[in-house]
């Protein structure tokens, strides 16, 4: 008799533990349209599968008997890509729930949004690379438009940039390319002192002087 009292008085305290560590429901919408019997495909997860809810025909959902503390709540379809949020349910406010979204580059940044949850698709799951595809603007990267640029800025510009030019210099210049066409080169020193403007050394007699 005395322990059965016991163990009854034990099960009310249990049951009251129990009653004091119940969870809460993270509540939520999804918005998808234009593709019948999404609802089938999609699974909200809460911490990465410790908690899972799923979509009503109406796109709301309820994540039941969550413990307070925070999560990750995710909206999983193979479909689309729809941006997580984190879930905040404090213990000392009597279940108070709070939402922001996730950023995993600033994550001390708080942006709230509004409870209950409203999930929106922000864009298609692509599962192949996008073939490339031929751009006029190609032919500019390539490496090998400055080696063929190159030469034609020199036929085409040089020749201009040599008109405006004094004549002294234009007249040396005409001199220069007019020695590089004779067959019969002069000698390297000769040229360049004719090109600095200095005294010309004089040629040496091609015929040699017989000694006697």
């Amino acid at each position: 008799m005395y322990w059965s009292i016991l163990l009854g008085f034990i099960a009310i305290w249990y049951d009251e533990i129990l009653a004091n560590e119940s969870g809460y429901d993270i509540r939520g919408q999804i918005a998808i349209s234009n593709d019948p019997g999404w609802q089938t495909r999609t699974l909200i997860s809460a911490n990465f599968g410790e908690y899972y809810g799923y979509a009503q025909q109406n796109g709301s959902f309820v994540i039941p008997n969550v413990k307070p503390g925070s999560y990750i709540v995710e909206v999983l379809n193979p479909k689309y890509i729809i941006p997580s949020v984190r879930v905040e349910i404090s213990s000392k406010s009597s279940g108070r729930i709070r939402a922001r979204k996730v950023d995993y580059v600033q994550p001390n940044e708080v942006m709230l949004v509004k409870y209950p949850l409203t999930f929106r698709v922000t864009d298609r799951t692509n599962f192949f690379e996008k073939r490339e595809t031929w751009h006029i603007t190609d032919v500019f990267s390539s490496p090998m438009v400055p080696m063929l640029l190159l030469p034609v800025f020199f036929m085409l510009v040089l020749p201009k940039i040599k008109d405006m030019q004094d004549p002294e210099t234009k007249k040396e210049l005409e001199d220069a390319s007019k020695m590089m066409s004779n067959p019969q080169m002069p000698d390297m020193s000769d040229m360049l002192t004719s090109l600095l403007g200095g005294t010309k050394k004089p040629k040496k007699s091609s015929s040699s002087k017989i000694r006697r």
